[in-house]
């Protein structure tokens, strides 16, 4: 009998501990001001890598309005996922470009980011994008929504 409870557990153990694959789009709303700029997509790929309670991590990929693409690391921060998105610079040094809140299952996001800024000539750190989202109203709840 014990060696039936330890096998359970061992396989429990496993399907637990082994990462789960996510590939994913959201409509997503880039908006500045409370004004919508564009309608567009998020997309995410890649692994979430389950710990003990509260210290889950996702690695991957996320493209945003189709054409930026990031490598990002979210971290479990207690009831959402937090990660900062960087870039290497020509010095090979790591710069700051943004931030992103995700929804515990990955399916709600809002990301400051200062390439929104620069791609529409947008003023400094005013740049949003949110989803899923189809209006103004719908992205700014989706914020409030991970953090409740």
């Amino acid at each position: 009998m014990s060696v039936i409870t330890v096998l359970i557990v061992a396989f429990l153990g496993y399907e637990w501990f082994r990462p789960q694959h996510v590939e994913r789009e959201y409509p997503s709303v880039i908006y500045s001001n409370n004004e919508v700029v564009k309608h567009s997509v998020i997309g995410l790929r890649g692994e979430v890598w389950r710990g003990v309670p509260g210290s889950s991590e996702f690695t991957g990929e996320l493209t945003l309005d189709r054409g930026l693409h990031y490598d990002v690391k979210l971290k479990d921060g207690g009831g959402y996922y937090l990660g900062i998105l960087t870039v290497l610079d020509a010095d090979r040094s790591r710069r700051s470009i943004g931030s992103i809140i995700a929804s515990q299952k990955l399916d709600k996001f809002w990301i400051m980011l200062t390439r929104l800024d620069e791609r529409y000539g947008l003023a400094a750190g005013e740049g949003y994008i949110s989803g899923p989202a189809n209006t103004l109203e719908e992205a700014i709840q989706t914020g409030k929504d991970i953090m409740d």
